[in-house]
This record gives C-alpha cells, sequence and structure tokens, in this order.
C-alpha cells in the first residue's frame, strides 16, 4: 500500500486534522437520583468513513488494522451528569492507546477505559486532547470487550434486515457485539461510585511508566505477559520459649492477575511479595565479591514501599539478575488505644520462572533472629503466565 496514503489515513484517525463533521446521536436518556445521565454514542463507523471515504475500498487487513486503531485512540460514548439542566459532568468511554487488540482471544480485548472530565461549554469532547485539563481521573478498564457497538449504525441496518447476531463478519474477520447495555451498567457503577461512594483505588489508571527503572529488571519483563496468576503456600510457625516448633498454620491462596494490586498501600502482601520500585528509587553499590554485588536501595518518594519496607538491601548475580532483596518489614498495628508499628526481618529469593526472575521463597523472623533460624512466616510462590 503507498507509505503516503497510510500516513495520511494514520493522521486523520489520531485527530491531527479535525475539520470533519461528528457523527453522534443521543441514544438514551434516564433518571439517577436527582441527575439526568443523556448518552451520546459517537457512532466509530460513520466518524472513520467521514474521516476516511476510501475506507471501504480498503482490503480487508487495512480495514482491520485502521478499525482497530481508530477504537484505540477514539471516544465511543459521552454519559452526560446533568442536573438542572446544567451539564455537571462528563463520563467517556474511550479506546485505551496502550493496549493492544488480541485476535486470537476475544475475551482479553479489554480495551475500553473510562475518562471522568469535569464540564466546560469551550470544549468538544468528541476531541480527548481538549480536555485532558478538565480529566478528573482514569478508570483503568471498562468490564466490556471486543471491537463493534450494538448502538453503531451499521449494526442497527442488520437488526433491521433480520439478521440479529452475536457477531459479525466485518473488516476482515468475526468479531463480537458489546450491547449498550453493559457499556450502560458499567458507567452506572461508576457514576455512582463517584456521586455516593468511592471508587475503588485499583481500579484507577495509573501511569506505569513510574514504574520504569532498569535496576529491577523483572518489572520490565512481567510487561510481556497479559496476566500472571500467582499460587502462594504459607506456612505461619509458632516456637516455644526454647525455640522448638510447636504448631505450624498452612495455607493455600491463588491470587490473580497479580500485576493489578502493584504497590497497593493498603494491601501489604501486595507490596511485600512483588515490590516494584518507583523511577526516581536508586541503588548504590555497598560491597562486592566473587559472584555477587550488594546494593543499598533508596525510596525517598515511594510511598508504598516506604510504609512497608526499611533498610533495603539487594544482592545480584555477577549477570546483573537479583537474587534476594532484604529488609526491615513493617508492621502496621490499628487499635482502639492508638497505633503502632513493629518490626520484623523480611528476605524474598528470586529465581527465573519463563523469562522472568522473580520471587519464589519469602521468610520473615523476629528482629532478633537476622539469619532466619526461627522464621515466623515462610511463603513459597509459583506462576502462571499468559501470554499477550
Amino acid at each position: 500500500m503507498n507509505k503516503k496514503f497510510l500516513f495520511l489515513t494514520t493522521l486523520f484517525l489520531f485527530g491531527i486534522f479535525t475539520t470533519w463533521a461528528q457523527q453522534s446521536k443521543i441514544i438514551d436518556k434516564f433518571k439517577l437520583e436527582d441527575y439526568t445521565i443523556r448518552v451520546v454514542f459517537y457512532d466509530p463507523y460513520l466518524n472513520l468513513i467521514e474521516q476516511n471515504p476510501s475506507f471501504k475500498d480498503l482490503d480487508s487487513t487495512s480495514q482491520s488494522d485502521i478499525w482497530e486503531k481508530y477504537l484505540l485512540n477514539n471516544i465511543i460514548y459521552d454519559f452526560q451528569l446533568i442536573k438542572k439542566k446544567k451539564i455537571l459532568k462528563h463520563y467517556i468511554v474511550k479506546g485505551n492507546p496502550t493496549k493492544t487488540i488480541n485476535k486470537n482471544n476475544l475475551t482479553r480485548n479489554t480495551i475500553f477505559q473510562l475518562d471522568i472530565v469535569k464540564h466546560s461549554d469551550e470544549l468538544n469532547y468528541y476531541q480527548h486532547l481538549s480536555y485532558q485539563n478538565e480529566k478528573i481521573l482514569t478508570i483503568g478498564m471498562m468490564p466490556c470487550y471486543e471491537t463493534l457497538f450494538e448502538s453503531m449504525q451499521l449494526i442497527q441496518d442488520e437488526y433491521k434486515a433480520g439478521r440479529k447476531y452475536n457477531s459479525y463478519n466485518f473488516f476482515g474477520r468475526y468479531r463480537m457485539l458489546i450491547p449498550y447495555m453493559l457499556i450502560q451498567q458499567g458507567a452506572i457503577f461508576f457514576i455512582t461510585k463517584d456521586l455516593y461512594g468511592q471508587i475503588p483505588t485499583k481500579l484507577i489508571a495509573r501511569d506505569n511508566s513510574i514504574y520504569e527503572n532498569n535496576f529491577f529488571d523483572y518489572q520490565e519483563s512481567l510487561k510481556n505477559y497479559f496476566q500472571i496468576d500467582r499460587s502462594e503456600k504459607i506456612r505461619v510457625q509458632n516456637y516455644n520459649p526454647n525455640g522448638i516448633l510447636v504448631d505450624e498454620s498452612p495455607t493455600l491462596r491463588i491470587s490473580t492477575d497479580i500485576m493489578s494490586n502493584i504497590n497497593d498501600t493498603s494491601n501489604i502482601s501486595g507490596v511485600t511479595t512483588l515490590p516494584f520500585f518507583l523511577k526516581s528509587d536508586s541503588a548504590y553499590l555497598i560491597k562486592q565479591t566473587d559472584s555477587t554485588k550488594v546494593f543499598r536501595i533508596e525510596t525517598p518518594n515511594n510511598a508504598s514501599i516506604n510504609k512497608y519496607f526499611q533498610n533495603i538491601v539487594v544482592t545480584k548475580d555477577l549477570k546483573n539478575e537479583i537474587l534476594k532483596i532484604e529488609a526491615n518489614q513493617l508492621l502496621h498495628i490499628y487499635s482502639i488505644g492508638g497505633n503502632s508499628v513493629s518490626k520484623r526481618n523480611f528476605i524474598l529469593y528470586f529465581k527465573k520462572f519463563n523469562d522472568c526472575i522473580l520471587p519464589y521463597k519469602i521468610l520473615a523472623s523476629e528482629i532478633d533472629d537476622k539469619n532466619f533460624t526461627k522464621p515466623r512466616v515462610i511463603i513459597e510462590l509459583d506462576y502462571v503466565f499468559h501470554k499477550k
């Protein structure tokens, strides 16, 4: 295909040229307590054709690529929060340009996010770059997947012709249909949480570039996977005053999608079993042997790490792969009488799983047991990797 054509197509799709008419319609209006929710749908197919009239004449492979790039970079729904005829906020469903569309596993295509944005009469809410200064926060994932929308005129024409299916062969392959009701339910959940409760922290999108610290190479390798699940065999051990083991409490815990809970300050397990360090964290060499290098880690602005760790030391081999992380773990105790913090020794041992160096064994002991001769907690870890 002509390279100039593809370049111009990309400019059109990603908002460089903005002179076309916007193909939109109000598809719903409903009450939520004292508010009215008006739903505007920006038909992706009609807008794409408006911007790129030759789209219909392209081969199916080119159509598929252009269609999916459009969805990842444009707004689809705008749920407008209205009170007394005044728009207060916009809850905007749009593609997430950091995602990729998996053609082989349809249920992985959770590619849409929700932007919560303050209203301004001067802004064009179809152009996401125009509202960035008014954006309050972004929900990282809407609970829907696939790449066709029931609200599209293209689908409505299929319905009118008596062809009402769950999937359609458009733009080079069969694609599942996203019912409007599913989009609406997801939006209502977040609108309600925004107005009357609190949106769970783990659902709020974060800037993952803050974790691009090359010293901790496992943070980079995890990006190669769609999802990583983990099993945790946990043993809590108790000793008598003579140091003899008297009882042991085993537990098996399964954690799905461990990446979604990275450095959650409300979850000590998420931080300590897979610590993630910030771009601003620093490592300083303090010791070197024939086979290892030992580093002291400073984390001046890493709130989650600092809440649960002190005196962090990392040991690497001569291939620059992490062997272990040692630290004092901080245990926060909350009670009616007041809050307190206790310390214990903590060590994470690393080994290779697939192409990732990850913790496989964790020990915790009382603060005076520096050699872990009587570990109070032993955790053995294993992982299941889901490729992108």
